[in-house]
């Protein structure tokens, strides 16, 4: 998993950086920045997960023991979930949220 965050940590910088040079938007605040990286990570889990889908993808779909070893130590309330957690709905990369700099968020 740590080279799906770091890469997904270099390609959410690379946007940011184009967004500031050529689009000529404002600095992102430290909230939005986290938020973006979070949709960003959750997305890439999705995908992981959607992409075992024997009916779908055939031979060519992802082994579920690779993405659930992956992932593992990651998410949200893991210990809630069920073993096989692919196909749960409630599967999110556990990332605490923002909060103020006084600490109410």
């Amino acid at each position: 998993v740590f080279t799906v965050i770091v890469s997904t940590a270099m390609h959410l910088i690379w946007n940011l950086r184009n967004e500031r040079l050529f689009e000529f938007k404002p600095l992102t605040s430290e909230r939005e920045i986290r938020k973006r990286w979070l949709l960003m990570i959750n997305g890439t889990s999705k995908r992981d997960r959607l992409l075992t889908n024997r009916a779908r993808f055939g031979a060519l779909a992802t082994k579920k023991q690779l993405v659930l070893e992956t992932w593992s130590g990651t998410l949200l309330d893991e210990d809630y979930l069920p073993e096989d957690w692919i196909r749960s709905k409630g599967a999110l990369v556990g990332i605490w949220p923002v909060t103020r700099k006084n600490g109410v968020g």
